[in-house]
């Protein structure tokens, strides 16, 4: 029996949010039912400088027909690469090819965005982790010699360059955006400070570069332990496995994650769950 959440499980609370790309629809589902946000964006994120990179890739990616597979890690990865598209007078070219290669994303805002153009995936991760689509590849295999893959930041995500090696595919990688650090400093500091000062309940990370970011802002005003000390004591919640990985790796626990549904909407759910708990 699933259990009824009060309409307005958060009132009295103060959740921090440090969500970039979705920070007013995590906000407005958090104040909807009584919270105090907290926001704070601390990275940015823009289209890679790097353009030439990403304008060889797209080329070769249209004109290769060795290219039968494209690994997408993220739906903003494809989103960036089809503004890049854009801007070269490519994207008709792109669309055309994703709607004819086999495409494998990693979750589900990939999928959420090839349907705006009239496409899908074609296989989903079984899990939304590197783990989980080595795996969901070693099962089906790749049909061609070379595997598109879009990542994202810099990483260059070796584990599954690896794997596709492995499975007899040259990897053909594309970074198209890039993360930026501390997207407001003084804000940044304010927050670490407040949640030492015990004035933040919750706090919600959606990606594991804000967890890495938030430990540096606290190391650099000389805070991490107290940082760490406050976090024990508040409800944290983690955007699926691989934010909670990443969380647990540091000895930072995780109260809520979404059930197989990535989204915000499920992650509040998990969270109000938690704290009712609490």
């Amino acid at each position: 029996m699933t259990m009824k959440i009060q309409s307005q499980p958060f009132e009295g609370y103060r959740i921090a949010i440090l969500e970039t790309r979705q920070a007013t629809e995590l906000a407005g589902l958090l104040e909807r039912r009584g919270a105090v946000v907290e926001r704070c964006a601390l990275i940015g994120i823009k289209p890679t400088p790097n353009t030439e990179t990403v304008d060889e890739w797209l080329r070769r990616f249209i004109e290769d027909r060795r290219i039968n597979d494209l690994v997408i890690l993220t739906g903003e990865a494809l989103r960036r690469l089809h503004d890049r598209a854009q801007s070269i007078g490519v994207d008709t070219e792109l669309r055309d090819r994703l709607a004819e290669v086999s495409l494998l994303t990693r979750g589900p805002k990939p999928g959420r965005i090839l349907r705006q153009w009239g496409l899908s995936e074609t296989t989903r991760s079984e899990t939304p982790t590197t783990d989980g689509v080595i795996r969901t590849l070693n099962a089906r295999g790749v049909r061609s010699n070379a595997v598109g893959i879009a990542l994202y930041g810099t990483e260059p995500n070796q584990p599954l360059q690896d794997a596709i090696e492995d499975l007899g595919a040259e990897p053909v990688p594309v970074w198209p955006y890039v993360y930026t650090d501390y997207n407001d400093e003084y804000r940044a500091k304010a927050l670490v400070e407040r949640i030492i000062a015990g004035e933040v309940d919750a706090i919600i990370f959606s990606t594991k570069r804000q967890v890495d970011v938030l430990i540096q802002i606290s190391q650099l005003q000389g805070a991490e332990q107290s940082l760490r000390n406050a976090l024990s004591s508040m409800a944290v919640g983690a955007m699926g496995p691989v934010v909670e990985d990443k969380l647990r790796s540091l000895a930072i626990h995780v109260d809520a994650a979404p059930d197989g549904r990535y989204f915000m909407r499920p992650l509040t759910d998990a969270l109000a769950r938690a704290m009712s708990d609490r």
